[in-house]
């Protein structure tokens, strides 16, 4: 799959009875798998409530779900969707699955 808008990258995850088909911000800062906004999953059940450390010291304890994403057209995969914050990201623990391909800073370059 190719991206032409770095550093975004389409994304389906699907949470429970939810679909989000979204433009998802590729960080590589970011240890999990996926982020979602917190309100996609209000009147959910979370599988479990994470407790992170952020660089400026700052503690949060979101709710964690159990879920299946999808990059483009490439296979689905079960992940840890984290609900925080109000953007859709895609981590490392995720990308590390597939060969990333940063390209001049101009597209990024999923393979399988």
């Amino acid at each position: 799959m190719t991206s032409p808008r770095f550093p975004i990258l389409r994304i389906r995850v699907e949470l429970a009875d939810r679909v989000f088909e979204e433009n998802a911000l590729l960080d590589t800062g970011f240890d999990g798998e996926i982020v979602i906004p917190k309100s996609r999953a209000q009147g959910l059940q979370p599988d479990d409530i994470g407790r992170f450390v952020f660089p400026d010291d700052t503690e949060v304890e979101p709710e964690l779900f159990k879920g299946v994403a999808r990059l483009n057209d490439l296979e689905p995969v079960p992940v840890e969707i984290i609900a925080l914050g109000a953007e859709f990201i895609v981590g490392i623990r995720l990308l590390s699955r597939y060969q990333i391909i940063l390209d001049h800073g101009q597209r990024v370059i999923v393979n399988p």
